[in-house]
């Protein structure tokens, strides 16, 4: 099943990466300052596009993150239990940091609102 995950998050960011960059570059967050962050913690800021509390999960679009090599784009992220999800909302600009699980998968470990 991993397989699977793998092979579709592969074929989704050839087939709409380009599509979602683009997106990204032209109706992203504003280009605030990104948050400092250190290699084991790489962060960035981005604005929420939907929030689901039930898979404790949101949908970001994000600026570059340098430490990970990752260029702005939008996409899912799981949300680490520790992180309080009532208090952000669709359209909220954040920072947030993430990290590697054991999976292999990305995790928001720290979110905060941007005023």
């Amino acid at each position: 099943m991993r397989i699977h995950r793998v092979a579709a998050l592969t074929l989704a960011v050839l087939t709409f990466g380009p599509l979602t960059i683009a997106l990204a570059q032209t109706h992203g967050p504003s280009h605030d300052p990104v948050p400092a962050a250190t290699a084991q913690t790489p962060a960035t800021v981005g604005k929420v596009n939907a929030v689901d509390a039930r898979r404790h999960t949101v949908n970001l679009t994000h600026d570059p993150i340098p430490a990970l090599g990752w260029p702005g784009m939008t996409m899912d992220f799981g949300v680490a239990p520790s992180v309080d999800l009532a208090a952000v909302k669709p359209g909220d600009t954040v920072s947030f940091t993430v990290s590697k699980t054991p999976d292999g998968f990305y995790l928001i470990d720290t979110l905060k609102v941007v005023k």
